[in-house]
């Protein structure tokens, strides 16, 4: 497995040459950099993509186990139906309870893995459960308030929705990877997407036609365009993070060499 980087620099191009940019990056202290992207829709799709086929597999089984651990919160309708029974409001409460406090932290880990994926950092399964533990309280008060915001948005002229979409992309990032309080993390986040607004709604776009282009395929590529999504949206941030060398402190992390990556393709 090799790290594959963007194209040879070009001096307009201020995403440009992303080797230069990571040498003295405080965030990466050693050359083994990840998956790193020109700051483009189409090229962070291209790393995504390069990004799910090198980790696959561990992709895959981290996804199905935190949507198991999720069904209470996405599948209450069949969950009811199975059992022959009519949803209640003490079941609605529950199922709304769950998603806050249980589905959304876990959302968050999953993001987590990606994010140490394509910074080639040693990741395993606890990582899903990472918002517990490093910033609960934080993921479940920006979770529940941006899913608020955007909903509020949809419902005025959906514009504004798409576009909260688009500036808090990167708030669950903040909240795990630096361990951000929820106000904190919505405006960084909307800071790193100042002017690259267009990318990111380019992105969004695109993720939508994946997803419903893996729907098409029996379901069966729903999970698969997910990761590929997931994946993308990992790179860009990472990319960001190295062209905005941000000033926030990390332990230097533990890199994942070639050798101690079994699930490699």
């Amino acid at each position: 497995m090799t790290s594959d980087f963007s194209s040879d620099p070009q001096p307009e191009n201020p995403f440009a040459s992303p080797q230069s940019e990571i040498t003295s990056a405080p965030v990466m202290p050693t050359s083994r950099t990840g998956k790193v992207c020109d700051g483009t829709c189409m090229d962070s799709l291209k790393m995504g993509w390069e990004l799910m086929t090198h980790f696959f597999w561990p992709f895959l089984g981290y996804s199905l186990v935190c949507g198991f651990i999720r069904i209470p919160a996405d599948n209450l309708d069949n969950i009811a139906s199975m059992f022959g029974e009519e949803i209640t409001d003490g079941m609605w409460i529950f199922s709304n309870g769950y998603d806050i406090f249980v589905a959304a932290p876990l959302s968050m880990g999953l993001t987590w893995v990606f994010l140490k994926a394509a910074r080639y950092e040693h990741f395993t399964l606890s990582d899903i459960f990472a918002a517990f533990s490093r910033n609960y309280l934080h993921a479940v008060g920006a979770g529940l308030v941006k899913a608020l915001l955007i909903l509020a948005g949809l419902i005025l002229l959906v514009v504004p929705g798409l576009y909260l979409l688009v500036k808090l992309a990167f708030v669950e990032y903040l909240i795990v990877d630096r361990k951000m309080g929820m106000i904190e993390a919505m405006k960084e986040s909307w800071r790193i997407t100042d002017g690259r607004e267009g990318t990111l709604f380019a992105l969004l776009a695109m993720s939508v036609l994946i997803f419903l282009g893996g729907m098409l395929l029996c379901l069966v590529g729903a999970i698969p365009a997910l990761i590929w999504i997931s994946a993308a949206y990992a790179v860009l941030y990472h990319t960001y993070c190295l062209v905005d060398r941000p000033t926030h402190e990390r332990e230097p992390p533990e890199r994942l060499s070639d050798s101690d990556n079994p699930y490699a393709m």
